[in-house]
């Protein structure tokens, strides 16, 4: 089992860094974790993507989900190799009209299935909030978390290990569950402090605090409020006084694995 870092900047795109997109890989199955600006682009990198079989969306924030679009449209052409089956986009309740009305945005009059991107590459579900979804060798579990928008954290699971994945989200006990005994806990490191707005970010503190609780093995920290080194390293710092396990940095290109290796 692989993740690997395709974008993790908070908010937008900035210094050569991508908005928020993770790739897992098991055995059988590719799945991409949000894919906010930038990504459609550096997903390449890793695969096309019409080898994709999920693309998760944690929540409707611009920065999550700008590139479903692109990225659909991508896959309309197909690689060599590529599954006949249409990708699964899990989006939250709702999310379908919004995402029609965004394809309509764009209308191409003289190739119209170029405007069916979420019917032709899309298998579009609405997840329900809490459930479980299989998919060929793993599950992926949606964790309500506490957001300005419905937003939930996501768990892979699988035959060789597991990825718990915060989304955007403030506190909250559902953090602890999310990350129980999980082998990677990719957790947003927005805030240097705890938020006391109703938005919903966390601090590292509170990262390394739910994933000492939780019991999980490692953690990544992503979605970071600031590129300078001296801040991003003071965030690990917080992680480690609460959590004794490995603490990692993301970086755009990283890959990490289950069973636990040296992050490439």
């Amino acid at each position: 089992m692989h993740l690997t870092i395709v974008g993790n900047r908070a908010g937008m795109p900035a210094d050569g860094a991508a908005s928020s997109g993770y790739l897992v890989e098991t055995g059988q199955s590719r799945i991409l974790l949000d894919c906010g600006p930038g990504i459609a682009l550096l997903l390449g990198n890793y695969l096309h993507a019409s080898m994709l079989d999920a693309v998760v969306i944690s929540h409707l924030h611009l920065d999550h989900c700008y590139d479903v679009l692109p990225i659909g449209k991508q896959a309309m052409r197909r690689a060599p190799g590529a599954p006949d089956s249409r990708i699964k986009l899990f989006v939250p309740k709702g999310a379908r009209a919004r995402l029609d009305q965004l394809a309509a945005l764009f209308p191409v009059k003289t190739f119209p299935d170029l405007n069916r991107a979420f019917d032709l590459a899309y298998e579009v579900i609405e997840y329900e909030r809490g459930a479980t979804y299989p998919l060929t060798d793993c599950s992926i579990e949606l964790v309500p978390m506490v957001h300005t928008e419905p937003a939930c954290g996501v768990r892979i699971e699988s035959p060789t290990g597991s990825i718990a994945f915060t989304g955007d989200t403030g506190w909250n006990d559902s953090l602890v569950a999310l990350a129980a005994d999980v082998d990677i806990f990719l957790a947003e490191s927005t805030l240097a402090e705890p938020d006391h707005t109703a938005h919903g970010h966390l601090c590292a503190t509170e990262v390394g605090r739910a994933a000492a609780a939780a019991g999980a093995r490692s953690v990544v920290l992503t979605h970071l409020g600031s590129a300078h080194q001296q801040w991003q390293q003071a965030r690990c710092d917080e992680v480690a006084a609460e959590f004794g396990g490995p603490v990692h940095l993301s970086r755009p290109g990283m890959r990490f694995s289950v069973p636990a290796e040296q992050p490439s």
